[in-house]
């Protein structure tokens, strides 16, 4: 049987439909979600960018890591200095990425010459 007995009829013009297309396709929700979303006053958020879910999920594979060496240092008593080496680089190749990827992008910058 259905959650949701009461059917609402509501009249919008093609603008209003445009932006709530745009925005339910955003969120990752459908438009009947994201409608009842609204009324429950849910603050929603766009889905990130796969670029963003992409970042995260390197993110917790290296936080992963330093917790497996910090288990491995609590055990022994010390830390290896290979351990300590492989954090610095993974750390320091994530931060390199990610400038790249988030300053390598087209379109208008703060010094391009489009006028």
């Amino acid at each position: 049987m259905r959650k949701r007995t009461i059917k609402k009829q509501i009249w919008i013009n093609q603008t209003e439909d445009n932006l709530l297309k745009a925005k339910a396709k955003k969120s990752g929700l459908n438009e009947s979600e994201f409608l009842r979303s609204c009324i429950k006053g849910y603050k929603i958020k766009e889905q990130p960018t796969k670029e963003i879910a992409e970042f995260t999920k390197q993110i917790s594979g290296i936080a992963n890591n330093i917790n497996q060496i910090a288990k491995a240092v609590n055990t022994v008593g010390y830390v290896r200095d290979e351990d300590l080496e492989y954090i610095k680089n993974i750390i320091t190749q994530f931060i390199l990425n990610f400038q790249k990827r988030l300053y390598s992008r087209g379109g208008d910058s703060i010094g391009s010459n489009k006028n």
